[in-house]
C-alpha cells in the first residue's frame, strides 16, 4: 500500500505533457448520470454518477486522488469496453468507500469516526499489476488489446444536504509511455449527460459514451431478459416480488453492492397498492442519514435500502411527476424518507399524487406516487438493498437470481416485501392492516 500510494504522489508531482494518444477527457469527470437528466435503466433518484471514458494501452495506470465525499454512500468502479465489470487475480474492479484506505495522515470516516483534525484524502490507482493489497484496481481485463475502451464511474448516494453539486470529484492522473497527465474535474459547464455532446471529449471517447447511453437506453426487461416488456403468461404473477436474472440486470455498467427485487403493478384510479415488510437497519437514522459510518458494525444491517416505481417500458425511467407548483416528486422513496413503525415495518402505499393527502392519514405510511400522465401503463416496483452486513443473510442479495417470487420470499423471509392491491374505501377506513387483513 505505501509503495502504491508514494507512487501515486510521484506522478501527481511530475511534470504533465500532453495527454497519452488522447487517450483521456480534457478535463475529469465530463459525464454525469442522474434520473432528472438520463432517465433510463430504473435509476434511484438518490444517487448520482460521475464517468471518464479512457482509451486504455498495457501498462497503463490511472491515480485517482481527492476527498472522501460526506454520503451514504461512496464507490469506484472500472468497467471493460462492454461496459461490464470484471476481475483480475481474484481482484474485482470496484472498490467501496469503507475499502479505501486514507492517505498518510488522513481519516476515512467509513473507516474510523473522524475528530474533525484530520483531513479525510484518499489515493487509489488503476493498473495492470494487482498486489493483492492498498486501493488498486484493475484497469482492464487481462489480455486487452491497446486502443481498448474503458470506463471510470464513481458513485454517491445521499449526499450531505441531497446536494449533489458540493460532492468534491477527485483529479485523475493518467501515466503510459506517452508521458504523464492530469486533468482537474470539469466545471459545471463541461459536464452533460450521457448520449449529448460534450467539448471535453475527443471523437472516440464521443463515440463511447453515446454507445454507453444507447446501451443503457436498450436495457433488457427486468421481468424477462427479453427486449420487453413481457405479455401474458410469460410475465410473473402481478405485485409478487423476484429477484431478476443476473443477464436481465447487470450488462451495463453495474452496481456490485447493489441487488433489487421487482414487482409489476397496473395503476388503478379506484385502488392502492401496498407493499409491506421488515425494514432492515441502515444508517438512515438520526436523520438525516446523509453522514458517512463506520462501516460494518453491528447496529446495522444494510447500507440503504429504498422503494422507487418506474414505467414498465423501455428504457425504463422511474416515474418523475411535474407538480402544480413546479417542483418534481420523484418515483423513490429512500430509507431516510421511510416511516417505520414500532414492529420496524415499513408500509409504502403506491397511489396517485391527488391521493397523497388519503394515504397519510395513516402515519405509519410512506406515500410513493404513480406516473402523472403514463395511466394505461404498468408499472415496475423496485426494492433496493445496498450492501448488506457480512452476518445480515435476509438482504435482496440473498434471494437466488432466478425470477421466482417463491425463492425470494424464502430467501428474504420477513424481509421480504408483500403487495396488495387495496380498494381506497378500505385503506381510508382502516390503513395499511386494512388492506392486508382484507
Amino acid at each position: 500500500m505505501v509503495a502504491v500510494v508514494g507512487t501515486a504522489f510521484a506522478l501527481m508531482q511530475s511534470p504533465a505533457p500532453a495527454a497519452p494518444a488522447a487517450g483521456l477527457p480534457e478535463c475529469a469527470w465530463p459525464v454525469v448520470t442522474n434520473a432528472e437528466q438520463f432517465n433510463v435503466a430504473y435509476p434511484d433518484t438518490s444517487a448520482t454518477y460521475w464517468t471518464a471514458p479512457f482509451q486504455y494501452e498495457p501498462g497503463m495506470t490511472l491515480t485517482v486522488q481527492g476527498e472522501f465525499p460526506q454520503a451514504r454512500f461512496f464507490s469506484l468502479n472500472t468497467y471493460d469496453s462492454t461496459f461490464g465489470a470484471f476481475t483480475v487475480n481474484g481482484a474485482p474492479s470496484a472498490l467501496v468507500d469503507y475499502q479505501i484506505d486514507p492517505d498518510p495522515g488522513s481519516a476515512n470516516p467509513w473507516q474510523d469516526t473522524p475528530d474533525g483534525s484530520q483531513p479525510e484524502q484518499f489515493t487509489v490507482v488503476a493498473q495492470d499489476q494487482i498486489p493483492g493489497t492498498g486501493n488498486v484496481v484493475p484497469i482492464a481485463p487481462t489480455g486487452t488489446p491497446a486502443g481498448s475502451l474503458g470506463y471510470l464511474i464513481m458513485r454517491v448516494y445521499l449526499p450531505e444536504g441531497a446536494d449533489f453539486a458540493t460532492v468534491p470529484l477527485p483529479q485523475i492522473t493518467a501515466s503510459s509511455a506517452a508521458g504523464t497527465t492530469t486533468i482537474e474535474p470539469c466545471d459545471g459547464s463541461r459536464q452533460t449527460p450521457p448520449g449529448t455532446t460534450n467539448s471535453s471529449l475527443q471523437g472516440t471517447l464521443q463515440q463511447a459514451m453515446d454507445g454507453a447511453a444507447q446501451a443503457q437506453s436498450q436495457t433488457k426487461d427486468p421481468a424477462t431478459g427479453g427486449g420487453g416488456p413481457c405479455r401474458g403468461q410469460e410475465c410473473p404473477p402481478r405485485l409478487a416480488f423476484f429477484r431478476a436474472s443476473a443477464a436481465a440486470t447487470n450488462a451495463v455498467f453495474p452496481n456490485s453492492a447493489t441487488a433489487y427485487v421487482s414487482a409489476i403493478m397496473r395503476p388503478r384510479s379506484d385502488r392502492v397498492v401496498v407493499v409491506r415488510g421488515k425494514a432492515p437497519r441502515t444508517p438512515a437514522r438520526p436523520a438525516p442519514g446523509t453522514e458517512p459510518v463506520v462501516w460494518p458494525q453491528q447496529r446495522y444491517q444494510l447500507r440503504y435500502f429504498s422503494l422507487c416505481t418506474n414505467l414498465y417500458r423501455r428504457p425504463w425511467p422511474v416515474v418523475l411527476n411535474a407538480l402544480p407548483n413546479g417542483a418534481t416528486d420523484p418515483g423513490c422513496r429512500a430509507d431516510n424518507e421511510t416511516t417505520v413503525n414500532a414492529r420496524g415495518r415499513y408500509n409504502y402505499v403506491v397511489a396517485r399524487e391527488r391521493q397523497q393527502q388519503v394515504v397519510e392519514r395513516w402515519r405509519s405510511a410512506t406515500f410513493v406516487p404513480t406516473a402523472n400522465r403514463e395511466r394505461r401503463l404498468r408499472e415496475l416496483l423496485i426494492l433496493r438493498n445496498m450492501l448488506p452486513a457480512p452476518d445480515f443473510a435476509r438482504s435482496a442479495a440473498s434471494a437466488p437470481q432466478n425470477d421466482s417470487p417463491a425463492a425470494a420470499a424464502k430467501a428474504m423471509r420477513a424481509y421480504y416485501p408483500r403487495a396488495v392491491s387495496c380498494p381506497v374505501d378500505v385503506y381510508r377506513s382502516g390503513g395499511p392492516s386494512a388492506c392486508f387483513r382484507r
